[in-house]
């Protein structure tokens, strides 16, 4: 098996790294105000449970070697605005997929682009596939095209594959390959 090193990636105006256990401040703010799309998937909504998450559950993917977490961070005010997270990593193919969320409040100024584009670039190259990948349901205009606007090619559509509270969406399927970069 194979895992991820541990990253700090830094682009424009984001730190992307791992949650840290002092960092139960930044995540109840969040909690706070309501914005969970903004915390990777598993994250607890109950306040009382951020500090157990915050101490093992949040780099666990990453000592498994299965995924990875990763805050944005907005440098200039230390406020998380999204998190953006590897997943299913087959690491005989080389290959994972990238997921995002942007807090409500801080969609539409560019943060999903600018973190995909560094976190690509950093998995691509330091971390060790060859392959990344996402999806985005076709009818989110706004995360298609901020796959497009981070690079990634577009290789079809995944018809009824979304499942969302309103029902079956199809997704768009885009990639990124190593020497594209």
């Amino acid at each position: 098996m194979s895992a991820f090193p541990s990253p700090v990636i830094h682009s424009a105006r984001l730190e992307l790294r791992e949650y840290e256990p002092d960092d139960a401040g930044l995540v109840l703010e969040l909690l706070g105000g309501s914005e969970p799309e903004a915390l990777p998937p598993g994250a607890p909504s109950d306040p009382a449970e951020v500090p157990a998450w915050l101490a093992d559950g949040a780099s666990r993917g990453r000592r498994e070697g299965t995924s990875l977490h990763l805050m944005m961070l907005d440098s200039a005010n230390d406020r998380i605005v999204g998190s953006i997270g590897l997943f299913h990593a087959d690491w005989d193919v080389r290959s994972v997929e990238i997921g995002y969320g942007v807090r409500g409040d801080e969609r539409g100024k560019g943060y999903a682009t600018e973190a995909l584009a560094a976190v690509a670039r950093w998995v691509l190259t330091e971390g060790g596939v060859q392959r990344a990948w996402l999806t985005a349901n076709t009818d989110n205009v706004a995360s298609v095209r901020v796959a497009e606007k981070a690079g990634f090619h577009r290789e079809g559509t995944l018809r009824r594959t979304g499942l969302e509270d309103d029902g079956l969406h199809d997704q768009a399927l885009f990639s990124l390959l190593d020497d594209d970069l």
